[in-house]
């Protein structure tokens, strides 16, 4: 089958060594937007551009690169832990493809969900979804969301979610995650690579971790960024299955423990950054995967998509359906399906260095 421009344009974006005419275009439209990057942060750096700053302690949860490196499970990871010692912590997110992505919306008020998967976005709907306590918040304009979520919520810290290149907003803690496989993508700036600003721009954060990492791969790939962590913290982490979710059709939600599907036959669906990964998941999990459908990154699921994701899934024999938690939210009130849906879920893990990062964390806000 022949390949639209956009699947060629993303080949060309994640090949070190693409060559021929729409290579060599979109790696002038790079320099420039590298040029426009570099200004830009120039300008805010300098005072040109203001910077504003919150009544409260704001940590920046973000990446240099596009695609999934981990962001929503260390936002739910990070409230969870501030939660626990002592803190009253909020979220806000620019809620990507929700209805509120450019005004302002309360997704959760810490107590009750107050928006749907659509409206608030999946990833905010998700975080809500996960953490009870913490107030969630959607909207473009990160400094007028604060403001609200002060006004209205009093938190002690606030989460950004997905805001390394958000520099109108101050924040006490820059935190950029990598993925350890290909931490700076093909070292392009957009379109010719994955890099959202050039790798030199990574002196701003000032915690870096590698995600989907042991310790061996994380020694591996040092090499790459080891001039821009100059002492620095950097730690690694891991994603590991936290638990199958089923909801029934009173909306009922059972949780079972990832390996109970071990052995089934099932059919498996996603529409994340990195799908390969949550195929990697399940057959690490002894799932048997007769057939497998992926989609990309936010993908939004019509009727049609779902009508045949149900019959591919009848004809693939399969006993049951496996999706992430990111995807369920969004499709779960719209299904019918003859198979059992289930989501997997997964958590950070931080293995032998949990207690160094919060340690780290508490020094950069300056709390016991």
């Amino acid at each position: 089958m022949k390949k639209s421009y956009t699947q060629k344009i993303e080949d060309i974006m994640r090949d070190d060594h693409a060559k021929g005419g729409l290579a060599f275009f979109l790696f002038v439209l790079s320099i420039i937007y590298s040029l426009v990057m570099r200004i830009r942060a120039f300008f805010y750096t300098h005072g040109i551009f203001r910077t504003k700053r919150l009544p409260c302690k704001v940590i920046s949860i973000g990446n240099i690169t596009l695609g999934g490196s981990g962001k929503t499970p260390m936002t739910i990871y990070l409230a969870r832990m501030l939660q626990k010692i002592g803190l009253r912590v909020l979220i806000l997110s620019r809620g990507y493809k929700g209805q509120y992505e450019r005004s302002i919306g309360i997704v959760s008020d810490g107590k009750k969900i107050l928006m749907d998967a659509e409206s608030a976005g999946d990833e905010p709907f998700l975080m809500a979804e996960k953490l009870t306590g913490v107030p969630v918040l959607v909207g473009k304009d990160r400094y007028e969301c604060g403001c609200l979520a002060i006004q209205k919520f009093k938190p002690q810290v606030i989460l950004l979610d997905d805001a390394f290149q958000h520099l109108r907003l101050h924040r006490d803690v820059d935190m950029v995650l990598m993925d350890r496989s290909r931490p700076l993508g093909n070292m392009h700036v957009v379109p010719r690579g994955t890099l959202r600003e050039p790798a030199m721009h990574l002196n701003r954060a000032n915690i870096f971790i590698f995600t989907r990492a042991s310790q061996t791969q994380l020694d591996n790939q040092l090499s790459q960024i080891e001039h821009y962590v100059t002492n620095k913290p950097l730690l690694r982490c891991r994603h590991v299955p936290d638990q199958l979710m089923q909801t029934d059709d009173a909306g009922r939600v059972a949780i079972f423990e990832p390996s109970s599907l071990s052995e089934h036959r099932i059919f498996a669906f996603s529409g994340i950054a990195n799908n390969s990964d949550f195929l990697r998941m399940i057959n690490g999990l002894g799932y048997q995967t007769v057939s497998s459908e992926m989609f990309q990154d936010h993908h939004v699921y019509s009727d049609s998509d779902l009508d045949t994701l149900a019959e591919q899934a009848k004809a693939s024999g399969a006993e049951c359906i496996v999706t992430t938690e990111k995807d369920y939210v969004k499709i779960i009130k719209r299904i019918h399906w003859a198979l059992p849906v289930f989501a997997l879920g997964i958590r950070l893990s931080f293995g032998n260095d949990s207690e160094y990062f919060e340690k780290v964390i508490k020094e950069k806000l300056n709390v016991s």
